[in-house]
């Protein structure tokens, strides 16, 4: 992959913003999930009631959010633990297929790699076939779990470092 091709892949697409999600974002964050469909769509989340709760225990880890004239249209966390970490990106229904899952998780990547994380992990409905596609594009692997798609940092070819 050519350097102008890698760093577009962190670049969310033009009238997109990706920013580090800080404390004052929670607010409109947890706004994005309440209106979030289909609800509780990838094995109970994002959750039914109380977004809030969740964002929560989210807050600590490294969250991003794109938006689009001024609201938030995706969020994507990583929760390291360990020398591994879990990976998760919603993007808003009607954003869906603009390259911004793409953005999010190649962020996440940036981002373990950056806290010196051996391997990322995600979980997804098996028939979740945009997220699997997207996933097997940037060297995911399918794991044992049929849920489980994974990413050994040390092996990755398919993402180049940020420069």
């Amino acid at each position: 992959m050519n350097p102008a091709t890698s760093a577009a892949l962190r670049v969310p697409p033009p009238g997109f913003e990706l920013r580090r999600a800080t404390p004052a974002h929670c607010g409109a964050l947890a706004g994005f999930y309440r209106s979030f469909e289909p609800k509780g769509a990838s094995l109970g989340l994002p959750p039914h009631k109380d977004p809030g709760r969740w964002l929560a225990t989210l807050a600590p880890y490294p969250n991003f959010l794109v938006f689009s004239k001024g609201r938030i249209v995706a969020h994507a966390v990583l929760c390291p633990e360990g020398d591994a970490g879990e990976v998760a990106v919603f993007v808003g229904q009607e954003h869906r297929g603009r390259g911004l899952g793409r953005c999010l998780l190649t962020q996440l990547v940036d981002e373990a790699r950056r806290l010196g994380l051996r391997r990322i992990w995600g979980l997804t409905e098996f028939d979740n076939i945009p997220m699997r596609r997207l996933a097997r594009s940037l060297g995911f692997t399918a794991a044992e779990d049929p849920y489980e798609f994974t990413l050994d940092l040390q092996e990755a070819a398919a993402i180049p470092r940020a420069a």
